[in-house]
């Protein structure tokens, strides 16, 4: 089997993270099931450690995994989705699963694939792909971000070591509830009795009910503000300075990332590597940081003209996109959005939010089937802004935009991570729009 071939049957599987869904019912016990034919893989896995979350959790699992890499553990992460190849999702001490290895191990999975009745999904399926691949590895730890939700999550068949449970906010209404205790419920579901949770900045009415959850089942939490906490330092166009403290630990670190929400995000990780490692040292933390990458986190792919390629799906991640241009980028006469979102999500707030920024938005859809289509996202644009104009793909888009940019001008594409995904594929290949 080519990784081509890979690609081909995992995507014939259910797949919820692009097909739209109505009226599923999330289960674990056929994924469950279908484990246990295979000799529970997810149960012989050493040390994991779960990132839930609405906002930051894949920065965070990140973070985490560097910090234990440079520590000298043998990490595992798992993330998803994925920007522009499926083996990004699937990584170990800083390098992602190489194509014939995945090929091998999705047909190694095949046959049991096919035989197990209900079939299971294709996230499932990728899932165990991990799963198999970080026992052959070896891993020491595994560092896992769920992929929705929580509590019936493919990730959360494991049995973590320790949780951490980033910033809650609304997104996945339609599966996880509409309001936010019933959404931070969800994610709670990756809490263990006995085991350790690190808890990052929350609303009062989520803290309440992580709390509540934490006391209920006897989890012990760790808790931002009260067990530890970070601060920003200094911050500039290029990079982020701050000082943690907590867990009788302190340091001052340097992150090469946008957006002063990572700032949380990275004490999170340094909190969560002082529970697996006792004896962790400044300088790790401190090297593990210094080159570390987030793709798409706001993340600067040009200078002159500047293009900002990032992946902001629902209104709180659209807030810190907006406080970070309008403290950095302001500068810029000439200010253009390219933006498309996906169905469900909440596509007036995100736009309320962005849209006085720009002088110019191009709205569009990406290639799979739950983006909202272009015609739609327009209507709600023109509310908030005048002049939202349609382009019918983010490649298209792009070969409009850049001709005609100056080296003064800002281009951001955001809104999904498909978009993003998309838009590095045009902006990277060697088809590149030339820029006068």
């Amino acid at each position: 089997m080519t990784y081509k071939e890979s690609i081909e049957f995992l995507s014939s599987l259910i797949d919820f993270e692009r097909w739209i869904y109505r009226n599923y019912e999330f289960k674990l016990d056929n994924y469950i099931d279908f484990l246990r034919k295979l000799g529970e893989p997810n149960e012989r896995l050493k040390r994991v450690v779960l990132v839930a979350g609405t906002k930051g959790k894949g920065s965070t699992a990140t973070m985490l995994s560097r910090i234990l890499q440079g520590h000298g553990e043998r990490v595992g992460l798992y993330t998803s989705p994925h920007l522009r190849d499926y083996t990004e999702r699937i990584d170990v001490s800083g390098r992602k699963i190489p194509e014939k290895k995945f090929a091998e191990i999705v047909k190694q999975l095949k046959p049991a694939i096919l035989s197990h009745e209900p079939r299971i999904t294709f996230f499932e399926a990728i899932t165990t792909a991990a799963f198999y691949y970080f026992l052959e590895e070896e891993t020491t730890v595994n560092v896992i971000e769920i992929g929705l939700g929580g509590r019936l999550d493919a990730t959360n068949v494991t049995d973590p070591e320790l949780s951490v449970i980033t910033r809650i906010g609304y997104d996945h209404t339609q599966t996880l509830g509409s309001t936010l205790t019933k959404i931070t419920a969800e994610k709670c579901g990756v809490l263990r009795a006995g085991r350790h949770v690190i808890v990052g900045p929350q609303r009062p009415r989520v803290a309440s009910e992580i709390s509540r959850i934490i006391h209920k089942i006897k989890a012990k939490g760790i808790r931002w503000g009260k067990d530890y906490s970070a601060e920003l330092v200094s911050e500039s166009h290029e990079r982020l300075e701050g000082y943690y403290k907590g867990l009788g630990f302190e340091t001052e670190f340097m992150l090469p990332v946008l957006g002063t929400h990572q700032i949380e995000n990275a004490a999170a990780a340094i909190a969560a590597s002082l529970v697996l490692c006792m004896d962790l040292s400044t300088n790790t933390v401190k090297q593990a940081f210094r080159s570390i990458k987030l793709p798409s986190r706001i993340e600067v792919i040009r200078k002159r003209p500047t293009i900002i390629v990032d992946m902001s799906h629902n209104p709180e991640s659209a807030a810190t996109l907006a406080k970070t241009l309008s403290i950095h980028f302001s500068n810029h006469s000439r200010r253009l959005l390219l933006i498309g979102i996906t169905r469900h999500k909440n596509k007036s707030a995100i736009l309320k939010t962005i849209a006085p920024f720009f002088t110019e938005i191009y709205v569009t859809d990406a290639g799979f089937a739950r983006a909202e289509p272009r015609a739609k996202l327009l209507k709600v644009c023109t509310r908030y802004h005048p002049r939202c104009i349609q382009t019918p793909s983010v490649k298209q888009g792009l070969e409009t935009i850049i001709p005609g940019l100056s080296t003064d001008d800002l281009l951001v594409v955001s809104g999904s991570v498909y978009v993003a995904g998309e838009a590095l594929e045009v902006l990277e290949s060697g088809k590149r729009t030339e820029i006068r």
